[in-house]
């Protein structure tokens, strides 16, 4: 597999009920994670406890896609990858909420090592 084949696998289990099963399958143990806050935070187990806490707190995903991947491979699963993609969600709170963002990834040896978002929020889903 290419490099971008990889991301876009990535993308694909991330934006259903597998997101989990891609972390495990596409994150280096000790990758870091960057949001768009400047925080950071370490580790596959440290992600996947983070996305469990994000999936909880959503009452429903409405819609989602991808709008774009590209990747710069230096060597085989090594490189850059970039993707932008979009959901549409209500929180458990009522709250609604259309997120846009792409995220940054530096890949080794077919994992994530780094990955950082870059992302916009919106209310309502007219994007």
């Amino acid at each position: 597999m290419t490099l971008h084949d990889h991301a876009t696998r990535l993308q694909e289990l991330a934006a259903g009920p597998a997101i989990l099963d891609a972390v495990d399958q596409f994150y280096a143990d000790d990758v870091v994670i960057v949001e768009a806050t400047g925080e950071s935070f370490t580790g596959k187990e440290t992600q996947k406890e983070r996305v469990r806490e994000f999936m909880g707190s959503v009452a429903e995903m409405h819609d989602g896609g991808i709008r774009s991947i590209a990747a710069h491979e230096t060597a085989p699963g090594t490189g850059i990858a970039f993707a932008e993609t979009w959901t549409d969600m209500t929180f458990q709170d009522g709250s609604r909420l259309m997120l846009e963002e792409v995220a940054v990834q530096t890949w080794e040896n077919g994992k994530v090592v780094r990955e950082r978002f870059y992302y916009d929020t919106a209310p309502g889903a007219d994007a």
